[in-house]
This record gives C-alpha cells, structure tokens and sequence, in this order.
C-alpha cells in the first residue's frame, strides 16, 4: 500500500516545482518554465500497466518551448524493488506510445524527454540499480548498442543530509520532518513548514500537510482512531513517517520521565492546535467573510479534539452560508470539547 496523503502533496504544483528545483533538476532547473506545470490525467499512462496509487504525471516546459515529461513514482514499502528500471521502461514505453497517438512524433519531428524521479520513504537504503543496463547479464560488446538504456533519479528521504536541503523548499520541509528524532527538532521543523505554507497561501496544499501529520499521529496512536472525514478514510500500510513518529512518542515520554519534558510536549501540542484553529477561521472568512471568521474563533475556542477540527474543515467546504457552518459547529457535542 502507499501513501494517500504523499499523493495529495505532490498532486500540487508547488510541490512538483521544489522538487525539480531543489533535488531532481537542481543544476538545470532554470531552463524549465514552472508556470507551465501540469498534471496529465492517470489514464494517461495506460491501461498496460496497473495504475498505482502512488504514481503521478506531470509535464513542464522548457523556456526553449520543448515539453519535458515528469514519471514521479512515490514508493513507501518495507523492501526495495531491484525491477524499478525495468518499471520505469515500461512506463516510459507507453508515455511514448501514447504521445505517438496523439501525432506528437510527426508534428514535431521527435518526442519530448522523460524525467522518472522515484521518491522512496523506506528504512532500507535504496540499492536497486537506477540504470537499466545495469540490469542485464554480461555479453558481447557488438551486442551493446541493441539493449535498452534508461536512468531514473531516486530520492531516498532518510538518506539525505542537512546540507543537500535547499532553504525555502517545501520538499526540504518535509524531509526535515521525516528525519526529525525528538520534540525540539519537531517544533523547530514545524515552524519552518507553516511559515512557508503561509507564504504560499494555498488552502489545499496547506490542508494537504495538515492531513499528512495527523495521518502520521494516528498510526503511531497519539490521535484517537474514531471520526469522520479525510482522517477515517486513511487506511496506510506503516511507511517511515510512521515509524519516526513512534519513537518521537517514546522519547517524549522517556525524557519527561527524566527532564520534565511532558510539559513542553503539552505546550507545542496546544501550539498546534491553536495553529490549525486560526487556519480554519482564515478558511472560513476567505470562503464567507470576517463575521463568520469571528465566530468560528468564539466556538473553536476550547476545542480541542482533533476530530472536531477535521470535521469543521470539511463543513467549511460543504456549508453555502456563515450561519450554516457556525449552527453544525455549535451543535457539534462530540468529544474532546
């Protein structure tokens, strides 16, 4: 199984763009146009190859004009995948065919480049070969020229340094988040990551986080199992976000044992919340006005259930007036209140 809440993040642009930017194509992103950032629909790869949940498309232009052609493959599984070249070709193979159908090939003479970029979230190290050739037994050099030749780009999250994460880069946050082992670090984390969603001033992305962390706090058990909403409809195998947030929560408890930790623990969660309480009044006076953005903060005040907070998310996008939200609000007598 693989990651919902991964496939939301890199279903936005802005994600795709940093990372290009600051990993993939660091050395040449600056040929690339990121206003001409696009998805191409699932569908686009084919019905050849079983579409996965975590495999995503997209194109950009160059300032050339030429299109280049993003294969991203998001993999969260226990073992590495030795075949992943051998997936990449065929991917790339139908990508093509495709793109001969639509008299790509004849109209402009050849077909755009591919980049497949694998993002793995594994403990393992990534050891499968990234070169197709080097999958292939041994032979005779007049053969060479006649075998496929393919590389794909993998970004194995837990193995990068702090040093190779470029500043101001969403796709840094998010590393700094996997790899982050005790409570300083996750707050310290966590204030660069709303400080650059909030200069984006992108709702869905910013939401999109927001479910990727509470998805991460469920599985590791510091978020209650019940509830409605995005949060009850993610059901994930246990990927490295989920392993790290569980020793997060032993060592909060072992260092409050001993240091007095539980404290500060308490206050960062509180922090936390009152975070995603402001985010959901700002939501709410953007979609009604600052009435609306008013009372919600009165009704929000001494909530604190995870829950309640996701399902006021989903009533800001389902309710068509200011006093229809703040009615379910208000009559919302779940726990955690």
């Amino acid at each position: 199984m693989h990651d919902a809440a991964y496939k939301l993040l890199f279903s936005r642009p802005r994600m795709v763009r940093d990372l290009l930017d600051g990993f993939a194509a660091r050395s040449w992103s600056g040929s690339l146009d990121f206003e001409s950032l696009a998805p191409l629909p699932a569908s686009f790869v084919g019905r050849d190859l079983r579409q996965r949940h975590g495999d995503l498309i997209w194109r950009v232009r160059f300032r050339d004009e030429g299109w280049l052609y993003l294969v991203l493959l998001l993999e969260f599984q226990a073992t590495v995948e030795p075949a992943m070249a051998v997936r990449i070709l065929e991917y790339t193979g139908l990508l093509y065919r495709r793109l001969v159908a639509q008299d790509v090939l004849r109209e402009h003479g050849a077909l755009p480049p591919v980049l497949p970029v694998v993002l793995y979230n594994g403990q393992r190290r990534w050891t499968a070969p990234v070169e197709m050739t080097k999958l292939l037994a041994a032979g005779s050099e007049v053969l060479t020229p006649y075998q496929p030749s393919q590389r794909y780009y993998v970004l194995d999250v837990s193995r990068v340094s702090a040093a190779d994460l470029p500043a101001g880069n969403l796709v840094s946050a998010l590393i700094g988040l996997e790899k982050t082992r005790d409570a300083a670090g996750l707050r310290k984390a966590l204030k660069a990551l709303f400080g650059l969603l909030r200069n984006q001033k992108d709702d869905t992305l910013t939401q999109a986080f927001v479910t990727w962390l509470r998805q991460g706090l469920r599985h590791a058990g510091r978020l209650p199992s019940h509830g409605e909403g995005p949060l009850a409809q993610l059901r994930e195998a246990q990927t490295m976000l989920e392993e790290t947030v569980r020793e997060w929560t032993r060592e909060w408890l072992e260092q409050g044992r001993a240091q007095g930790i539980e404290q500060g623990r308490a206050q960062g969660i509180e922090q936390g919340r009152q975070e995603e309480r402001e985010l959901l009044c700002r939501q709410a006076a953007r979609k009604f006005d600052a009435g609306a953005a008013e009372g919600l903060a009165a009704a929000l005040a001494r909530v604190t259930d995870p829950d309640r907070l996701a399902r006021v998310g989903d009533w800001i996008i389902e309710c068509a007036t200011a006093s229809e939200l703040l009615a379910r609000v208000r009559g919302d007598n779940g726990p955690g209140g």
